[in-house]
């Protein structure tokens, strides 16, 4: 696996369709400026430190759903679009913000597992820290679904996970394994890529 620091790399964009327009192109402008506010944003305002970092994470997750195309037969459940959290949920209440907001045109649910084999009808699921010492076997179950792995761990990239948020300087990042999501048919925009800390080929 090869990895290479994201800044100055570029990324083939999707061909732009003249239907799509202008409108569509300032949409995805704004996303990725609402992308890079997080990016630079304190993780601890006010609030305490611990809240007020998945806060942060809880949007970046809901921006993740934005940023990434599952294949037509990828989505599940008619209408939603689910987002699982595996293991002990460090979140709190941070994700009641996400809850029925709209991406991909599906309402986001949020559902709750114990273990990997409990997980179904998943589109991006969350690999809590309790449930590190079981990667290895979380992994190699979820690895021919379409479904986004996001953690928050170190050596979660590496291990073959998509998307690894990090917690650096009081802010939050995160790195890409793009080959692990390729081989779950999920395509990682672009403007995604260029945000990444690290990318992973």
């Amino acid at each position: 696996m090869t990895r290479r620091p994201a800044q100055g790399r570029r990324f083939p964009h999707p061909p732009n369709r003249f239907a799509r327009g202008p409108l569509r192109r300032l949409a995805r402008a704004a996303l990725a400026l609402f992308f890079a506010a997080l990016l630079f944003r304190p993780a601890a305002d006010a609030a305490p430190l611990a809240s007020s970092q998945y806060q942060v994470k809880a949007a970046f997750l809901y921006n993740f759903m934005k940023f990434v195309e599952w294949p037509v037969d990828g989505l599940s459940g008619s209408g939603t679009i689910c987002l699982g959290i595996l293991g002990r949920d460090p979140f709190d209440d941070a994700l009641d913000e996400i809850k029925g907001k709209g991406a991909k045109g599906r309402k986001v649910v949020v559902q709750h597992f114990r273990s990997i084999e409990e997980v179904k009808g998943c589109d991006l699921l969350f690999i809590c820290a309790s449930e590190k010492g079981r990667l290895s076997h979380i992994l190699k179950f979820a690895h021919n679904s379409p479904m986004l792995t996001v953690a928050d761990h170190e050596g979660f990239c590496e291990a073959g996970g998509m998307i690894n948020l990090l917690f650096i300087k009081n802010r939050v990042s995160f790195e890409v394994n793009v080959a692990a999501a390729s081989r779950a048919r999920l395509r990682i925009r672009s403007q995604l890529l260029k945000l990444a800390r690290n990318v992973f080929e």
